[in-house]
């Protein structure tokens, strides 16, 4: 019996070591291949930036009272890279190709879409990335070299293009869809109205670097406007990346409802940076989607006056802010609006007002032709509307001194800015943040609960993995931008 079973195992060992390291790795006890639907779902779920987390909080929209949910600080940590991100994006591509048909061109265009969306969420935290040798293990890169943010923008500006051109020809052609997709539901006219919105996201974030020949910022911007039959935008917010609720089924309940809205309302004091601005302009806005302090009475004869909107001082010790919460002396979210329905309000990635105001903010720095008071006012009437608010309320509020457009360059730029802000209450993820980065409006709150010396940080720092498994390449990426330390105040490429 000894004599027959060791020839077996040596046959056995021999087989196992002919076989390739992929064929290793599958689970024999699960799905090795899937529909490219399915694995677009995952994809663009991993797109998604909840409201009333820390992004929106480090944008100085809202505190936190409870050191249960966080603090004030921004001791920014290290990034969070999204190559495993990129690994389904590739394997939708793969399975695309495998299953083939009418409507494999479809997801290889979103596919480029999706490619420059992730890159780019990881390019402005952190500055140079791995991108043009990154995901090439299978071809023997297992330390990819780092790309120059520049060139990170410019791969990632091709790559839009294409996506354009690719939906384009498949819209002409017309009866392509994708399956899986849940912010469109598979209209390819609408992703492609998207993929241009966010082109111009994307260029708009270069506005420092406009007198770069070779990124031709504005002239691109400008094509994309002024070419609509080529570079189709979204008409309204009926074309808004968003993210809806569902109360069939826990797993899709909007992640901000509570079983208990009074409580989470007031772990959550509105910040002092974002109610200063709505009581100053007199915004309508901020009696939808909050309540005044609860000393309101005593500070005025009308709790529906704007005096009776106070936010917290970003960067105040949390005792202190804890205590005055408890004493009424802030604003809170509006716990039935934000808290109490499982469908709750829809999760904006991308708006129609933020279209309007980037465009407002090309036409105010010369980009394009004509004046920006037109979308700057477009953007105000889409924002306000997506709160219930029209007619005489939106006319009176663009009536004001404060808000009508000014002429003038440096304040009506300002303007369009602040709005802009405003518009991004929880939604947008992080991109208020960079926004107030690149533009320093609006001016940031700084308190003793800061923990960066005093400082808003201008990035992250990069993963713990990268020292360990890409070390060289990153230690060389970081003698290249920041004197070979990979510190929260260094300025990047994009926003110097």
């Amino acid at each position: 019996m000894k004599k027959l079973l060791l020839p077996s195992i040596v046959l056995l060992l021999l087989w196992v070591a002919c076989m390739k390291p992929e064929e290793l790795q599958k689970n024999p006890n699960k799905a090795n291949v899937a529909t490219p639907g399915s694995v677009l779902t995952g994809v663009e779920e991993d797109m998604f930036t909840s409201q009333w987390g820390y992004a929106q909080r480090s944008s100085q929209y809202h505190c936190v009272v409870n050191s249960y949910y966080g603090s004030q600080s921004y001791d920014f940590g290290a990034a969070s890279h999204q190559y495993y991100q990129l690994r389904n994006v590739m394997q939708m591509e793969k399975e695309a190709r495998r299953t083939g048909g009418p409507n494999e061109r479809a997801y290889l265009a979103l596919g480029l879409f999706l490619r420059a969306w992730f890159y780019i969420q990881m390019t402005v935290q952190v500055g140079d990335i791995p991108m043009s040798q990154a995901m090439m293990a299978e071809q023997g890169i297992i330390a990819p070299v780092y790309d120059a943010q520049r060139d990170v923008y410019l791969q990632c500006l091709e790559l839009l293009r294409r996506a354009n051109d690719s939906l384009g020809a498949l819209n002409r052609e017309g009866g392509k869809t994708v399956a899986g997709d849940v912010f469109y539901k598979g209209d390819l006219d609408r992703w492609q109205r998207m993929v241009n919105a966010f082109r111009l996201r994307v260029l708009i974030g270069l506005s420092k670097k406009t007198g770069d020949a070779g990124l031709k910022v504005p002239e691109t911007f400008a094509f994309i406007v002024s070419h609509p039959d080529q570079c189709p935008l979204p008409r309204s917010n009926a074309d808004n990346l968003v993210v809806t609720y569902s109360d069939a089924s826990v797993e899709n309940y909007n992640p901000s409802y509570s079983a208990t809205p009074g409580a989470s309302s007031r772990n959550s004091p509105l910040a002092a940076t974002f109610v200063s601005l709505m009581v100053k302009l007199e915004d309508p806005r901020l009696m939808v989607i909050a309540l005044p302090s609860a000393l309101a009475d005593s500070i005025t004869e009308s709790a529906s006056d704007f005096r009776s909107y106070r936010g917290a001082a970003t960067g105040t010790l949390q005792k202190p802010m804890s205590d005055s919460a408890a004493a009424g002396y802030y604003s809170h979210p509006d716990p039935a609006f934000w808290f109490a329905s499982k469908t709750g309000r829809p999760t904006i990635l991308f708006g129609y007002p933020e279209l309007q105001f980037t465009i407002a903010e090309a036409a105010s720095r010369g980009w394009i032709s004509g004046s920006a008071a037109p979308y700057y006012e477009a953007g105000i009437r889409a924002s306000m509307e997506s709160y219930g608010l029209s007619g005489a309320a939106v006319n009176d509020y663009l009536a004001q001194e404060t808000v009508r457009y000014a002429d003038n360059e440096q304040q009506g730029l300002e303007q369009i800015l602040t709005q802009k802000y405003i518009d991004f209450f929880q939604m947008g993820g992080w991109e208020p943040f960079y926004n107030q980065r690149r533009t320093g409006v609006p001016v940031f709150g700084i308190g003793p609960s800061n923990q960066n010396g005093g400082k808003i940080p201008l990035r992250w720092f990069y993963p713990p993995f990268e020292y360990i498994d890409n070390g060289r390449n990153l230690q060389a990426a970081l003698n290249r931008q920041y004197g070979g330390i990979d510190q929260l105040n260094g300025q990047m490429w994009l926003i110097r």
